[in-house]
């Protein structure tokens, strides 16, 4: 009889440390998981955040004229030495939709739309989030939209924020957590007469 409640005994141990494995290794699972989705959408947002500060910064840039064509809180038109090589580049962003990504579980994601001269590349960067705004001299907004000339040559600095999420949750298919990244400078292009900065 007591070989019978040996066998129960030994049974219940061993159900019990198969759960306790089998959890550590969701939980492991899980970590993996959250950690690989971390590292891809912090990856995704320095590297935005390059481009942007590199083509930003390089408003203006052997122009001569009207340097900024027309400004938005989710697009840029601008022209620019991009490479620093006398050919001016008429560069433009702009926020695409939700609808224009495909294959993400992220309901909040669009994409960021260059357009170098006639090429326009569609960047798919995880991005749920974009404010551009532009400061005077002075350090007062100016409101977008900005289409007027008067209003263009204003602008002395502009505040970019963007956040970028995972494409994926994070846990698991049926969870609602993102891995996120949230960044925001401000750019004051050298070549927009910025005297007072």
């Amino acid at each position: 009889m007591s070989s019978f409640f040996d066998i129960i005994a030994s049974t219940i141990v061993f159900g019990v440390l198969a759960l306790t494995v089998a959890r550590v290794q969701t939980n492991i699972n899980s970590t993996m998981y959250e950690n690989q989705y971390n590292v891809v959408t912090q990856t995704n947002a320095v590297e935005l955040a390059r481009q942007i500060e590199w083509d930003f910064s390089k408003i203006g840039h052997h122009v001569t004229g009207q340097k900024i064509l027309w400004a938005d809180s989710a697009g840029i038109r601008f022209f620019a030495d991009l490479e620093n090589n006398s050919v001016i580049n008429d560069v433009t962003y702009f926020a695409g939709d939700t609808s224009q990504v495909q294959g993400v579980k992220n309901p909040d994601e669009f994409p960021l739309f260059r357009r170098s001269g006639v090429k326009t590349v569609q960047q798919n960067w995880g991005l749920t989030y974009l404010r551009i705004s532009y400061y005077d001299s002075l350090y007062q907004e100016i409101q977008t939209p900005i289409t007027v000339l008067s209003q263009l040559r204003r602008i002395k600095a502009i505040d970019v924020a963007f956040r970028i999420e995972s494409s994926e949750p994070v846990y698991s298919l049926y969870d609602t957590t993102w891995a996120a990244v949230t960044w925001e400078k401000t750019i004051v292009p050298r070549n927009l007469d910025n005297l007072n900065y």
